[in-house]
């Protein structure tokens, strides 16, 4: 008895989901269920940037609206409630309705680039940066009435958005439309374009400078210098001064050329700038005529090895011959029993950092072959060589820790203690 029952139950659910089907595909091919999907709609007479925005939403109002007569003036009505400003008329072609748009007045728009205050030379590179972009701007305007900006604001600001990350990257944007005369057909406004840094910003700047040919001393005072000349960067977005790398590097040569001490002695200047909110720049200022370093080195772990004073003096001869080739003299004190050395020797530039020369040391009349690779960076590794054919190798790896101070390891197979730390300070 239960077994039959349960049959009928069954059959009973089969035959009413068949039911139940055909009445859904019956109301829908009636349309009784509510209108049909339109597969398109077509919109006309705003600008082109703002088809999407509007399309979208009339195509979902528009889906909602049961079907029948008037169902076109009802898109129309709520498209003008929607998007004011705008006169709407819509005709339906087939399936899909045609929405037509006429500005209910004509505005002429004014675009005003509202530049924040910067100091010089930052200003400049902002007014390039700037220029023709608001015609840019009114491009996007143009047949826009001031009463769309109540609903199409928004978009329009991602539109201002998308040209300044182009042109300004790093620099956010707000907009002001002010109405400034006009009558019922015809508006005159302005739209104010205003720009506000965003992070990161460059909250300092670390200068560092290195010359192979001018004395420390020199070198401090042009690095303090150095410092407030590249204020005007500060505050300003990173993504921005990366922009303009070259110009802060320009501006940094620029300031560095018109101190004494760089133009006196003819000093070639090279800088790299690493945009961050604490950027690095290096200078490497030297001098293409004339070279003159004071210097102090002591020595660990080589027993017969002492303190050491030094003065290097060099006179650059491409002028003369045209080579980047340098005759230089090296007096060098042993500060425990004031033995004097002096070294007369040639340089020549090969390539990048690496030189090559000879020298001849008194008072023991002996020639060495040298050669230097010197970056002309602080905190980088650096490294030289000397040979002579009877008293073997003196060589060093060394580290510049920073303008004054270097540590080496040392070799000197003249000595007993052949290996050992040099610690040289610049002055």
């Amino acid at each position: 008895m239960a077994r039959c029952s349960k049959r009928k139950f069954f059959k009973i659910m089969a035959v009413g989901c068949c039911a139940a089907a055909f009445f859904f595909s019956l109301f829908g091919a009636l349309g009784l269920w509510g209108a049909s999907p339109a597969e398109a709609l077509s919109v006309d007479g705003v600008p082109s940037w703002l088809e999407d925005h509007v399309t979208r939403g009339l195509l979902a109002v528009w889906n909602e609206i049961p079907p029948g007569q008037g169902r076109e003036d009802t898109l129309a009505l709520v498209a003008r409630r929607l998007f004011s400003g705008y006169e709407v008329t819509v005709e339906q072609i087939g399936r899909d309705p045609a929405v037509t748009f006429k500005a209910q007045n004509q505005t002429r728009w004014n675009v005003l680039i509202a530049a924040p205050e910067l100091r010089a030379p930052t200003d400049l590179w902002f007014t390039r940066d700037t220029a023709g972009m608001a015609d840019e701007i009114s491009v996007l305007l143009e047949g826009l009435p001031i009463g769309a900006l109540s609903w199409a604001d928004s978009a329009l600001k991602r539109q201002v958005e998308e040209i300044t990350e182009r042109r300004l990257p790093g620099w956010s944007v707000s907009l002001m439309a002010r109405i400034e005369a006009g009558d019922r057909e015809n508006d005159s406004s302005s739209l104010q374009v205003a720009f506000h840094p965003r992070q990161p910003l460059i909250l300092a700047v670390s200068p560092s400078l290195f010359s192979s040919t001018l004395p420390v001393m020199f070198q401090s005072n042009l690095k303090a210098r150095l410092i407030p000349g590249l204020s005007p960067i500060i505050g300003l977005p990173v993504e921005w001064v990366a922009m303009h790398r070259r110009e802060v590097e320009l501006l940094a040569q620029e300031f560095l050329q018109d101190r004494n001490a760089v133009s006196y002695t003819r000093s070639n200047v090279d800088i790299t700038f690493v945009p961050g909110q604490v950027s690095t720049l290096a200078a490497a200022v030297n001098s293409e005529r004339f070279t003159f370093q004071i210097w102090f080195a002591i020595y660990s772990g080589m027993k017969e090895r002492h303190p050491e004073a030094g003065i290097l003096t060099g006179l650059n001869t491409r002028r003369w011959t045209g080579l980047d080739l340098e005759i230089y003299n090296e007096a060098i004190i042993d500060i425990s029993n004031f033995d004097l050395t002096n070294r007369l020797g040639l340089r020549f530039h090969v390539m990048n950092n690496l030189h090559a020369g000879l020298e001849m040391e008194w008072p023991y009349q002996e020639v060495w072959y040298r050669a230097w690779w010197t970056p002309a960076r602080v905190r980088r590794p650096y490294a030289w060589w000397r040979y002579n054919s009877s008293l073997g190798h003196n060589f060093a790896l060394g580290y510049r820790i920073n303008e004054h101070l270097s540590i080496e390891l040392h070799y000197d197979q003249r000595y007993e203690n052949q290996i050992g730390l040099r610690g040289i300070l610049l002055l």
